[in-house]
């Protein structure tokens, strides 16, 4: 009877988990959820075709599972992007079930509740907006730790074999799933085989840790230890600098994100138990989001995204440590009552961080936008700019396709580079940059004169002759430069009021930038 119950209650939490999924996809529909799943995800899932070998990226799990699933299926791609981020949420809600019953040792009642009060987190939904890859790699981290938990002897039998294989394929898939959750799944696996003094298992950590490092250090290219230079002198040398947060920025996150739940927390996380293997991740990713306190440069090791992920094991010991508490409220009415208006209120909170508008200052990061604004988006509908946008920049994109030339070069934000890769037909080609201005007085500048920004020289090729496989029939001088800029209303309007405008709508003007010719370009 315990089983069946136990079953049904993982496809109760499953259930819930895609529920809150699906809510931001439908709401959405058919724009897409999340920064990362724009400019990264979907882009990477498309061309596919054209990388076959890493699915374009160092950590490929992810992506291979979309593209699978999509295949195996026989759906459009976009559809089993969404399918999968859905059904990854109601695993991540499984998993989580599963450490509240296996590792903590609670009932399957309130297990179930507690897993609806951590999925609901904000820093469980941050990471459902659009670290995706995240979600996976941390399904597959919390099976290891659930698995990792029933390892307490070197009795081998065969039994044991099961154990050590599953561990080492759960292994591989967090590995290759993401490098945070890598890192952090062998760090608390060698300090757990070493407590618990498991040679085999030990031996597992080295071999799988000596590949993990082999391959990442052979094939990254985005981290500090790929820029050629002392991995150390660039997380300390300020001339290596790039912090785009500062550590009062970093601290108003992590406090506005899960600062009620610590004193919670530490209840929980003290309670003698025989939960080290999920304290040792806790502790870890606590450590490291503190890293701005030693780290100058400290967005190298990006805190934030440890904060994150350090918000998921908090609210677990958070929920824990709470019920611990009210435990002890003699009055039964009184402990119901409060436990009903903690577990309601933090409930009530995710719900609307999901269903609300794109724009409302509700939840405690959003008060703080300045700090956190950067990490934590207002609401989940959003992308990289506002859903109720998304469509008018499609038709910006589409107005491009069809009255440009082939040619065409067009100025837009980083933030947009998704969507031009998605959509924007070749030849043409998107210059993004953060730095692109161009001065009021554009049309009048001396043209050997030199003011335009330096690195809007450096993104727009200014050769002389035709673009590569133009095939417009149109007479068109092979000297001439066909350029556009592209930019929301509401951001550099008076800038660029000087421009011709051949694109105007709701939100977004394309403007003409004219005389950038070879022969009389403000370059020479």
């Amino acid at each position: 009877m315990l089983n069946s119950y136990l079953v049904f209650a993982i496809l109760i939490v499953f259930g819930i988990g895609c529920l809150i999924g699906i809510i931001p996809v439908i709401q959405n529909f058919p724009f897409p959820v999340g920064y990362d799943s724009i400019n990264y995800y979907l882009p990477a899932l498309y061309d596919l075709n054209s990388n076959p070998v890493i699915g374009g990226t160092l950590f490929p799990v992810y992506v291979f599972l979309v593209y699978s699933f999509h295949l195996v299926s026989f759906s459009d791609l976009y559809l089993a992007f969404n399918v999968v981020n859905i059904v990854l949420y109601g695993s991540l809600s499984i998993t989580t079930f599963l450490l509240f019953t296996a590792v903590l040792r609670q009932s399957v009642n309130k297990s179930i509740l507690f897993t609806i009060f951590v999925i609901l987190q904000l820093s469980a939904l941050r990471m459902a907006w659009d670290l995706h890859r995240d979600i996976l790699a941390l399904v597959c981290l919390n099976l290891s730790l659930v698995t990792l938990n029933h390892f307490r002897s070197n009795h081998f039998n065969k039994s044991a074999v099961l154990q050590y294989v599953t561990i080492s394929v759960l292994y591989l898939a967090t590995l290759f799933s993401d490098r945070m959750m890598g890192v952090l799944l062998i760090i608390s696996s060698i300090f757990f085989s070493i407590r618990f003094k498991l040679l085999l298992l030990i031996t597992i950590n080295l071999l799988l840790l000596t590949l993990f490092l082999t391959y990442f250090f052979l094939l990254d290219d985005i981290t500090f230890v790929s820029v050629g230079l002392n991995p150390v002198d660039t997380l300390v040398n300020p001339v290596y600098n790039k912090n785009s947060l500062s550590p009062y920025d970093l601290l108003v996150l992590q406090l506005s994100l899960y600062g009620i739940l610590i004193p919670f927390f530490i209840v929980g996380f003290l309670k003698k138990s025989n939960s080290l293997i999920l304290k040792i991740p806790t502790l870890v990713t606590i450590l490291l989001s503190f890293s701005w306190l030693l780290i100058p440069n400290h967005s190298y090791l990006v805190p934030e995204r440890w904060i994150i992920l350090s918000g998921f094991f908090v609210s677990i010991f958070g929920i824990y440590g709470f019920f611990l508490v009210a435990d002890r409220l003699v009055n039964s009415k009184l402990r119901n009552l409060v436990s009903v208006l903690f577990v309601s209120s933090f409930m009530a909170y995710g719900i609307l961080f999901i269903v609300l508008p794109y724009g409302i200052v509700f939840t405690i990061p959003s008060i703080f936008q300045t700090q956190t604004g950067l990490t934590i988006p207002l609401s989940m509908s959003f992308n990289s700019l506002e859903i109720s946008k998304n469509q008018d920049l499609v038709n910006s994109i589409d107005w491009i396709n069809t009255h440009t030339r082939n040619n065409a070069e067009i100025i837009g934000t980083l933030h947009w580079r998704g969507w031009f890769h998605l959509f924007l037909e070749k030849p043409r080609q998107y210059i993004f940059s953060e730095t692109v201005s161009l001065p009021s007085n554009y049309s009048k500048i001396d043209k050997n004169g030199t003011t335009l920004d330096d690195n809007l020289k450096t993104k727009i090729d200014l050769k002389c002759g035709k673009a590569e496989d133009d095939t417009n029939t149109n007479s068109i001088s092979e000297n001439e430069r066909n350029i556009y800029l592209i930019d929301s209303k509401s951001a550099h309007y008076d800038n660029y009021s000087s421009y011709p405008i051949v694109y105007d709508s709701e939100y977004i003007h394309i403007y003409e930038i004219p005389d950038l010719i070879c022969g009389r370009s403000l370059f020479n």
